[in-house]
């Protein structure tokens, strides 16, 4: 089987990158597709000339389903790396928005039941996201029965608030740390969705899951668009 056939993932995503490239490449230079070289030989275009446009965006159209066709299962779904990315950004925001909530329920706890305590001091907020324990209970009945990409958003971003915190007694700080429980918490849509977005675009620079799978649909889109607008554009469609 030669390399045109191959099922290999790698050379489909090669082929949609390159030949994208050079199409965005001649729209960019605004280049007259009417002669090019083949192996040496220079042709020059007789007839269809302001077709040729529309034969380089059905061939990019073909190379884009191709490589499609070829991704990995879930591909395009957040991977392990993302989802850690998703967790720590969750918890950060849900901590920054809850600060003050968690910092008045220290003080509510205190002066209903300071226990002996001179002052109580607040530390900082956690926050445990509860779908990855009823992920592992549910897949310890069923195993590989439920994956975390997916589960319902409630269910991915439902946190359990607590947060940290140390008493002073007879004017000793006491070494330890305790543990002080707020509620649990769902985020929204309207926050769950921007926080979505930051972890995309931070991703994009720090694991490979966009470059590899999303930019080259985006790429191969882009130019198959730009190759289509010009065969418009050239026959005075537009």
């Amino acid at each position: 089987m030669n390399d045109i056939d191959s099922t290999d993932f790698h050379k489909a995503r090669g082929f949609l990158i390159g030949y994208s490239g050079i199409v965005l490449a001649l729209w960019f230079f605004g280049a007259k597709l009417e002669k090019f070289q083949l192996m040496g030989t220079e042709i020059q275009l007789g007839a269809n000339v302001g077709k040729a446009w529309l034969v380089l965006c059905l061939v990019n159209v073909y190379l884009w389903w191709r490589y499609y066709q070829r991704l990995p299962a879930q591909a395009l779904l957040f991977d392990e790396r993302m989802h850690a990315l998703y967790d720590a950004s969750l918890k950060w925001v849900a901590i920054r928005i809850h600060s003050g909530e968690m910092r008045q329920k220290l003080r509510e706890m205190f002066d209903t039941d300071p226990n002996g305590a001179d002052a109580v001091e607040f530390y900082r907020g956690r926050a445990l996201l509860t779908c990855h324990h009823k992920i592992e209970d549910a897949n310890r009945s069923h195993p590989g029965g439920t994956d975390i990409r997916y589960v319902s958003r409630a269910v991915r971003t439902e946190m359990h608030l607590s947060f940290d915190y140390r008493v002073r007694t007879k004017g000793q700080w006491h070494p330890f740390w305790h543990e002080g429980s707020l509620r649990t918490y769902t985020p929204s849509p309207m926050i769950t969705w921007p926080i979505k977005a930051f972890v995309i675009a931070r991703g994009a620079f720090i694991t490979p899951w966009l470059t590899d799978f999303l930019v080259p649909l985006i790429w191969g889109a882009a130019s198959t668009i730009s190759a289509l607008w010009m065969y418009l554009h050239i026959n005075h469609y537009l």
